[in-house]
C-alpha cells in the first residue's frame, strides 16, 4: 500500500483553506486499538495542530470501523433497520446513525464524482425523468414524490431527492379529522413536485456538456415541458411517450421504469406494501443516495455484464469500486 500523503488541512478553520499554502510534516505513527493497524500522523504547520491519516477516513472515531461496511450491503438489499440491526449485533440506533453518515457521504462522493465530469467536458446522452410515489409515516395524509433522473444508455442515476404531495382525497371521517388536526399544527400540505423535479433539472444543466441539444425523455406531465423549456430553452429535445402503454422491454420509458422498480426491490421504504415505511422524507432520500452510489458505483449493469458499471458505461470512472473503496475516504468540501 503506497504511504499516505495530505493533500490538505482536514480543519476547516486552517489559515490553508482560505490561502491554499498547506505545509504538513510527518510526526511519528500510533496503533488503533480495534484493529492494531499503524496510522500516520501529522503536524499542519499553518494551523500548529496534528491530525492523521484516519482523520480523513470515514470510520474517523468509530468504535466498530467495519460496521457500515457490514451495513451498506443490507440497506441496499431490502432488510429492514430492525432486521439489520438483529443480523449485526447493534441497536436500531446505531443503524440510524450509519444510515445518516453513509448517506451523507453517498451523497458527496457522488456530487464530487459529477464535479469531476463537469470539469472534464459534461456528460452527454439521452436522459429519462419519471417520479416515484410513496409516503412518509401515513400512505392517505402524508404521500411523497421521488423525481429519478437518469441516462437512459448506462442507466447511470444523476439525481434522486424525496418532495411532499398534498393528502389524497375520499379520506375516512377519522382520516379527515386527524387530516384537519395536522394542517393546524403544522400548514397545510402542499406539492413540492415541481421544485423537486427543477432541482433533478438543474443538476442535469450543471454538468450537461457544451452548448448542443439536451435529450430528455419523459412522460406527458405538464410539469416536465415547462421546467425542461425554462432551464434548456431552445436546446431541448423534448421527447415523451403515453404511460399507458405496456411497459415491456420495447418500451422507450423502459430504462427508467426498471430504475424505479429496482429502487423498490433494493430499498425496503419502497415496498409498496410494507411496515418499513419511512417516518420521515429525510431518512428515505439518505437510503435514496445510499443506493445510488451503489448501483452507480458497484453494481454491474446487468447480470450479463457484471464487472460494468452505469458510471463505467458513461465515462464516469474507469473501474468497478467495492463497497470498501466506496466508503473508505471522507469527502471534503473545500
Amino acid at each position: 500500500m503506497p504511504a499516505f500523503v495530505p493533500t490538505h488541512c482536514p480543519r476547516r478553520d486552517c489559515p490553508s483553506t482560505t490561502t491554499g499554502h498547506f505545509r504538513w510534516q510527518h510526526r511519528g505513527t500510533y496503533t488503533r486499538r480495534c484493529d492494531g493497524r499503524p496510522v500516520p500522523r501529522f503536524l499542519c504547520r499553518e494551523c500548529r495542530r496534528f491530525f492523521s491519516s484516519q482523520t480523513f477516513r470515514l470510520d474517523y472515531r468509530l468504535k466498530r470501523p467495519r460496521l457500515h461496511l457490514d451495513l451498506y450491503a443490507l440497506l441496499v438489499s431490502k432488510v429492514t433497520h430492525r432486521q439489520a440491526a438483529r443480523l449485526l449485533g447493534c441497536t436500531r440506533g446505531s443503524v440510524a446513525r450509519r444510515l445518516e453518515l453513509l448517506g451523507g457521504h453517498a451523497r458527496a462522493f457522488h456530487l464530487r464524482q459529477l464535479e469531476r465530469v463537469r470539469r472534464r467536458g459534461g456528460l452527454t446522452g439521452t436522459f429519462q425523468l419519471d417520479e416515484l410515489e410513496t409516503f412518509e409515516h401515513d400512505r392517505r395524509l402524508s404521500p411523497l414524490t421521488v423525481p429519478v433522473l437518469i441516462e437512459r444508455g448506462s442507466y447511470f442515476v444523476l439525481s434522486a431527492q424525496a418532495a411532499p404531495l398534498p393528502a389524497r382525497g375520499r379520506l375516512s371521517p377519522a382520516r379527515r379529522e386527524k387530516k384537519a388536526l395536522r394542517d393546524r399544527l403544522q400548514g397545510l400540505r402542499r406539492s413540492g413536485s415541481r421544485e423537486a423535479v427543477r432541482a433533478s433539472l438543474e443538476r442535469l444543466a450543471g454538468v450537461h456538456a457544451g452548448e448542443g441539444p439536451v435529450v430528455v425523455e419523459t412522460d406527458f406531465k405538464s410539469t416536465y415541458a415547462s421546467e425542461l423549456e425554462r432551464l434548456f430553452g431552445e436546446r431541448i429535445v423534448h421527447l415523451r411517450y403515453a404511460s399507458s402503454l405496456p411497459r415491456k422491454h420495447g418500451y422507450p420509458l423502459f430504462p427508467i421504469n426498471h430504475t424505479l422498480a429496482m429502487l423498490r426491490d433494493g430499498v425496503s421504504r419502497l415496498v409498496r406494501r410494507t411496515w418499513a415505511a419511512s417516518k420521515k422524507a429525510a431518512c428515505l432520500e439518505r437510503h435514496l443516495w445510499i443506493w445510488i452510489a451503489w448501483r452507480n458505483y458497484v453494481r454491474g449493469v446487468t447480470n450479463q455484464a457484471p464487472w460494468t458499471t452505469p458510471a463505467m458505461a458513461l465515462g464516469v470512472l474507469e473501474r468497478r469500486l467495492e463497497i470498501a473503496e466506496l466508503c473508505a475516504w471522507r469527502v471534503f468540501e473545500l
